[in-house]
């Protein structure tokens, strides 16, 4: 049987970037082009690892890589990898935010792209960088944090510090929280959630005291 290729898709955030985020998933590889000055203005993980005074294999890479002739002459970028779990729309919306490109930010996201945006935000240490694109994005969600199957909220206002939604799920959690062979769930109708992935640090101690 023969096998099904990726999809390729370039995205160029910055035209004039002189970096590539590469982004590879079971079914599509993606590369953005993006600014590394504008990575790092509004992330401290980029600028850690690619700002001028980093000395990290990134940072160096991208210095050499810049003043190399051949890459004058081919035009080539150089290129860093994304983390796998990252959603590529997600990974897109984000970028955008960091490279100010308005007219492509959406005013509007599911709440699935929402949690995958609060995972790269977390990730890459931009939250901050998101407002006030995130209180647009959690507005119309908000009325799902005392549905079940949303429980992921807790993770999503913690990422953007909306105190009011983290303490109502915090609340629920401790009511509904379970640990079953070492690891923290949540009963929802009736079944145990398994929610370790993406919480935030230390909470789970915090709510199984207060269970």
């Amino acid at each position: 049987m023969a096998t099904t290729e990726p999809r390729v898709i370039h995205l160029d955030i910055c035209a004039y970037g002189d970096l590539e985020i590469a982004l590879t998933t079971s079914d599509i590889d993606v590369t953005y082009r993006v600014s590394s000055h504008q990575l790092c203005s509004g992330s401290p993980f980029f600028r850690a690892m690619l700002g001028p005074q980093s000395s990290f294999a990134e940072a160096s890479g991208l210095r050499s890589h810049q003043s190399s002739s051949a890459t004058e002459l081919n035009g080539s970028l150089f290129r860093i990898t994304a983390e796998e779990e990252h959603g590529p729309t997600a990974l897109a919306t984000v970028l955008y935010v960091l490279h100010g490109r308005a007219e492509n930010i959406p005013e509007s996201v599911t709440f699935e792209n929402l949690f995958e945006i609060a995972i790269i935000c977390d990730y890459y240490d931009c939250a901050a960088t998101m407002r006030p694109w995130d209180e647009i994005w959690m507005g119309p969600l908000r009325s799902l944090t005392s549905k079940p199957g949303y429980e992921n909220w807790l993770f999503i206002s913690w990422v953007f510090e909306d105190q009011d939604v983290f303490g109502k799920m915090t609340k629920t959690f401790s009511r509904n929280g379970v640990m079953v062979d070492g690891e923290f769930g949540v009963m929802v109708a009736g079944n145990v959630k398994r929610m370790d992935c993406h919480l935030p640090q230390g909470i789970i101690g915090t709510i199984m005291w207060n269970t």
